[in-house]
Formats: structure tokens, sequence, C-alpha cells
């Protein structure tokens, strides 16, 4: 789905999850070739490897240096990436990928069938969708430009997973840095993508140049599909974690862009001519329990009055202001991903009983133990929503500490099970369930139950769609009943570009190597 907005149409759509957008102005004179592109971003990522590191600022930035076998158009249809073609068995189990020719690293070393094989090898031991979409799967290469895939059965998403999403890009590295790397992030980042890097300053800025030696997909640009040579030279995106000076450094023409903008700036920026406004990446507002410390949330009963006792809309509302940021959604999946749908447990969404919630707390002998909620203040959204949360929580009769911290201060102590009690997360939507971060047994805190698992197992085995949609009903209704978490709801991210940007495409976040710059 495309959306185009005019200069003063602003925010009139939202680019859910799913969809892939674009902004695009009429009139326009496109910059000289030595522009460069000034972003202000958010939040530092913790690293730039997308095969461990699961946040979802990862994958924006990485893409811009890597690239993956096949990747999406604005309809997010399968298209040809590094991959210029591939065949699939009549079984559904055996695929055969074609290598385009001619692509080199940033080192100038060409792309092998090698160095696919070696970085999709490493892509499914360590990241959450290739571990589960390739359980059992075997990477093979045959001569230099062909990657043979053998699945031990069909997979519905099998090419889809290997395409762009929002988090764990399978990318291509080369070899020897695939092969010797471990779990831990490669410092070595060197791709075949449009940009390269030339350096990171860490908590101040990444600049990266345009690869003089890129060899494009095929195509019309499209979503990250087709042609991603920029039409600029330089891409900087400078680490802004206070959301006043993005704004303001946008307004006063020091960036380019800024994202994610202040929900409640919007008002002001709205009635400003000479910023275009748009949001993009819908984010699943989790409240999340430690399943890896003794806490009173082993027992079901303190889950459920959590569950029974929030008001989901004031939360939503102190997280992204206004309502055209925010929907009440009780399910795993996004509202936009309608092959996902699914009534179960609808009517028993919010009812913000405090009486019952407080009731089941003295059944699960709460005794005023302090516990501790985490969350980043890098990122509005998730801060706001916890204050209203601990205020809640503390209605309930828990007595609640709220620790605040940068966004990779915050991925660390959540990997310190130890550490916390409960999580607000803003998790990256996934193409299917089984990829969905908060259902994890790895991840910090994960929920460990039987039934789950055996759940997980057989959506990896389905072969087809239909299968795998009656699975989702079943997850769904375990999801409801165990309640490893709370859904709070799902959230978007607005944010704003100065004039001399005259077009850019979306898709799951901005496409920088798609803007276009006025003189």
């Amino acid at each position: 789905m495309a959306f185009t907005f005019t200069r003063r149409s602003l925010l009139g759509a939202t680019f859910l999850a799913l969809s892939a957008a674009s902004l695009t102005f009429s009139n326009t004179s496109f910059a000289e070739e030595n522009n460069t592109l000034i972003v202000a971003f958010g939040a530092q990522p913790p690293s730039l490897d997308p095969h461990v590191t699961t946040t979802s600022t990862t994958n924006v930035l990485a893409r811009n240096i890597f690239e993956t076998l096949v990747t999406l158009d604005a309809n997010m249809k399968v298209q040809p990436g590094l991959a210029q073609s591939w065949r699939v068995s009549e079984d559904g189990r055996t695929y055969r990928f074609t290598l385009r020719p001619g692509i080199r690293f940033h080192d100038g070393e060409p792309l092998t069938s090698k160095d696919v094989v070696a970085s999709l090898k490493r892509w499914q031991a360590y990241s959450l969708t290739g571990k589960s979409v390739f359980e059992g799967a075997n990477w093979t290469a045959e001569g230099a430009d062909t990657i043979v895939l053998n699945l031990p059965v069909p997979r519905f998403n099998a090419l889809e997973a290997l395409a762009p999403a929002y988090t764990q890009d399978p990318v291509i590295m080369p070899s020897v840095i695939a092969e010797a790397a471990t779990d831990k992030p490669v410092s070595q980042l060197i791709g075949t993508g449009p940009f390269r890097l030339i350096s990171w300053e860490p908590d101040r800025a990444l600049e990266l140049e345009r690869y003089a030696d890129y060899t494009p997909f095929n195509g019309t640009q499209s979503g990250t599909a087709g042609d991603r040579t920029p039409a600029f030279a330089k891409l900087r995106i400078e680490f802004v974690p206070d959301e006043s000076t993005r704004t303001f450094g946008l307004s006063s023409g020091e960036y380019d862009i800024a994202t994610p903008l202040a929900y409640d700036s919007i008002s002001e920026l709205r009635s400003n001519g000479e910023l275009n406004l748009g949001s993009a990446s819908s984010a699943m507002l989790n409240l999340g329990f430690n399943y890896g410390k003794p806490s009173i949330f082993q027992d079901k009963r303190a889950r459920e009055a959590i569950n029974l006792g929030l008001e989901r809309k004031s939360i939503l509302t102190a997280a992204a202001v206004d309502p055209q940021f925010f929907r009440l959604n009780n399910h795993l999946m996004l509202l936009a991903q309608k092959q996902w749908a699914t009534d179960a447990g609808d009517t028993d969404f919010n009812p913000a009983d405090v009486k019952k919630a407080k009731n089941l707390l003295l059944e699960a002998g709460y005794e005023g133990k302090e516990l501790v909620l985490i969350t980043s203040r890098d990122f509005a959204e998730m801060y706001n929503a916890a204050i209203v949360v601990q205020q809640q929580l503390q209605t309930l009769g828990l007595k609640v500490k709220l620790e605040s911290y940068d966004w990779s201060t915050y991925v660390k102590v959540r990997a310190d099970k130890q550490a916390w009690d409960m999580v607000i997360l803003g998790a990256s939507p996934k193409p299917a369930p089984t990829q969905l971060i908060f259902l994890n047994k790895d991840f910090p805190g994960g929920p460990q139950d039987g039934k789950l698992e055996e759940i997980l197992a057989d959506f990896r085995k389905a072969g087809t769609i239909e299968q795998a949609k009656e699975l989702y009903r079943k997850l769904e209704e375990w999801n409801q009943t165990f309640i490893p978490s709370v859904r709070i709801g799902e959230v978007d991210y607005p944010f704003a570009t100065s004039k001399r940007v005259q077009a850019i495409q979306v898709q799951y976040d901005l496409i920088f190597w798609t803007a276009r710059l006025s003189d």
C-alpha cells in the first residue's frame, strides 16, 4: 500500500506496520550530488549487527550498510535483492537462489555464495527469526553464485523471513567476518549496501557515504526493493536523545529529518508550513513480567490482577497523546496485520476492575515487597506509559519503584534477570507470531511454559498460511490464559522532515536512501 502526501496534508494517514509509504511533493528541483542528509535520531542502538541485536533502531541504520537475499516492495511483496532469482522444489523444501552478478563488498571483495552461506548460518544460529523459521534447515553453496536452502519441512513464510523486517534482518557480510563471529556484535561493518561506514562516534554521530561501486537492485525504487542508489553523497545520523532538541534543530534548519518527534509537539509542528509530517513503525506496547526472577508474578493470579486492573486508554494517552497515534489492541499481532485477525479474548479486554485486581493480589499472597519496573527515557511512549503504569499499580496496592535508563543501559539492565520485576517494552512487530520476542523463552525474563513451546513448534512446521492461522488462534488462546505479559496497545512514531526533503519512502521506518533533496 502506498501513500502520497501533499505538503499540507500532514498526518492525514498513518503508516501502519506492514505498509510502505512515501512523502512526495511536486515541482521540486533535486539536490546536487554532494549534498548530505542530516538526521536527528532519538536513540543510539547498542550495535549495528542485526544478527544478534533485537532493537529496531539497529535495523533502521544497518540496512543502509547491509543487504539481504530478497526484499519487499511498497506492497510488501517479496522481490529480488542480492539474489536475482530463485526456484522452489515441488515439495516446498528446497530453495535455490542465484546471486546478482557484479556485487562487491565495501572492501572491494566480490560477493560469493560462500559469504551468503556463512552469514545465514550465523543469522540462523543467533537471531530469533532464524531459530524460529529455519530450525533444522541447512544452507550450502553450489559454485560461486548459487545458494541452496534445504528445509526439514515446508515453511509457509520462508521467503518473507529472509526479507527485511523490523528487527534482526538476515543481512549478508563477508564470510571471513561471519565465520569468526560469535553471538557478540561484529566490529567490522562491511556490507554491500548503498552506503559504507566512515565513522561512528559513540553517543554523537554515525557518518556514512555513498558507496561508489554500489551495484543496485533492478527495477524502480519501491519500498526496500528496486534501485537503491542514493541521490545524495553522505548520510549523517546524529544521536539526539532529547526530544525538544530534535524538534528545535529541525525547525531551525540544523537537521533535515527528526525522528521520532515528541507527541505533544505535533500540534505546533502541524501549523509549520516549512515542515512535512508523517508517522511510521507501529510498536506493540507491553508490560512484561520477569520469569527469570522469583517474584509474585510466578503466580498466575498476580499476572491476572495486573491484566484486569490496568486502564489502557489512559496509559496510551500518556504515551502517545493523540488517538491518531495509538490504538487499543489485545492481540499478539498488529491490527493492520489482517492475515492474523482473530476475535479471541475481545470481550474481556480492558475491564479496569480495580476491586477484583486487589482481591487477586491478596489471593496470590502479595505482602508489600518492592517491585522494580524498568523503562527507557529515550522513547517517550515507553517512559510516559511507565509513569502512568506505576501510578495504576500503586492504586492496586503494589509497591513499585520506577527506574529509567538511556536505551543502551536499558538493554543491559534488561539482560540482568535479577535487576527487575517488570518492564515496559516497546516491542517491534514481526511478520509471524513465532518471532515475537516477548514469547521467546531465551529473551531476558521470557516465559517458560511447555504448552507455549508445543504451539510454537507446531507453528514453525506449518506449510501453509491456513495451517498457520489455525495455530495462531491456539496461540492467542494460550496468551490470554497464561498472561505472559499485559498488552497495553499499539503506538506509531511521528517524524518530520524539513522542506529540503522533497521525497522519502517508509517501510517499517524511514528508508534514508530514498530521500530526494532540493537545492
